[in-house]
């Protein structure tokens, strides 16, 4: 009897264990339908709305197939929320420099009418690396980003208020 009762708490603290361990493997489920998981924790706070960062990514449809990766534009890419569909944004403010993510959205939270040709998923899935995350860098890139266009840059507006 006394070793039925011992199996039988071994087998309760393994699933106990294995369910706690599980944990790392489940996404975190937004409101928006945006699941994500921490692969690889990064460090520091996270990206926020006036940084930029220089990402790794594979995009991939719903079956497997890889639709677009940073490699096939030369390498690490850097991004600003602003400059991203709604998703990756929201995806972008859980991410820390140095981290690992997966994360998986419906279309709509990156093709607000229609997906672009090729593209025949209902769901983008995402696997990132964060290389570097340049504090403020969101203001440096648009200002690059003019000058690139032949513009002056514009002027930046205090937090909260509009652009004339």
């Amino acid at each position: 009897m006394k070793l039925w009762l011992g199996f039988l708490i071994i087998i309760a603290a393994a699933i106990g264990l294995a369910w706690a361990g599980a944990g790392k493997l489940r996404p975190e489920v937004s409101e928006t339908g945006l699941e994500f998981r921490t692969m690889k924790a990064g460090t520091g706070e996270p990206i926020g709305p006036n940084d930029a960062a220089v990402i790794d990514y594979i995009l991939t449809a719903d079956d497997g197939t890889v639709f677009d990766t940073s490699d096939s534009h030369g390498g690490a890419q850097p991004f600003v929320m602003a400059g991203v569909f709604p998703g990756f944004a929201e995806a972008m403010a859980k991410m820390r420099e140095g981290g690992r993510y997966h994360f998986t959205m419906p279309k709509k939270l990156a093709f607000a009418d229609q997906a672009p040709a090729g593209f025949t998923g209902e769901t983008l899935t995402f696997d990132v690396q964060v290389r570097k995350v340049v504090r403020g860098g969101a203001a440096m890139m648009q200002q690059m980003q003019a000058q690139q266009q032949g513009q002056a840059a514009p002027e930046q507006a205090p937090p909260g208020q509009q652009q004339p």
